[in-house]
């Protein structure tokens, strides 16, 4: 089994998280909290668990970017 754990920080952060949740697989946990967030996930295999990261940080990265642009309206 192979894991892995990712922090992120910001004010936006919690807001992301939150917003993602719904997408969270059964071996995935995320700690949200005052202005950071950490989520640790496994996998059985190195394709699973770099595939997994990737769409987190992807998903991350537009829901910072969604957060950052509507606060700016």
């Amino acid at each position: 089994m192979m894991r892995a754990r990712l922090t992120f920080r910001g004010p936006w952060a919690p807001k992301a998280a939150r917003s993602l949740a719904p997408d969270n697989l059964p071996d995935m946990v995320m700690d949200v909290r005052r202005e950071e967030v950490v989520v640790e996930l496994s996998a059985d295999k190195p394709g699973r668990l770099l595939s997994t990261v990737d769409d987190l940080l992807m998903n991350m990265k537009i829901a910072e970017e969604t957060l950052n642009s509507s606060e700016v309206l």
